[in-house]
């Protein structure tokens, strides 16, 4: 199998992760790459919080919930079943279900 593309002899990423790695190794880099995503994302909720000046406290009681769970949304640790089967839904329609948060002068895209 020739590997290379261009002039340049470089390996294609597609054939190398092909080859080095089977099927459940690429699911499961798929999945941690997925939680990767999942907590960056989350992260950047944590520091528009912290620019609007807000602890968590505040945060969770203007949420109706405790601190730990902020901190738990805030670490990318979320009860996602009812979004996982609405991205379900829309996947089997051949979508792709997004989440934007949008705080006026700054968008972040969540999922």
């Amino acid at each position: 199998m020739d590997r290379t593309s261009g002039t340049s002899g470089a390996a294609r990423w597609e054939d190398l992760k092909d080859e080095l790695f089977d099927a459940e190794d690429q699911a499961d880099i798929a999945v941690r790459a997925d939680a990767l995503r999942a907590e960056v994302r989350a992260h950047r909720l944590a520091e528009v919080r912290k620019r609007q000046h807000a602890t968590q406290v505040e945060l969770a009681a203007r949420m109706g919930v405790s601190q730990s769970r902020v901190s738990d949304i805030e670490r990318g640790r979320l009860g996602r079943s009812e979004v996982d089967t609405l991205a379900a839904y829309v996947s089997a329609l051949g979508g792709k279900l997004k989440i934007v948060a949008d705080f006026g002068d700054e968008t972040l895209v969540l999922g």
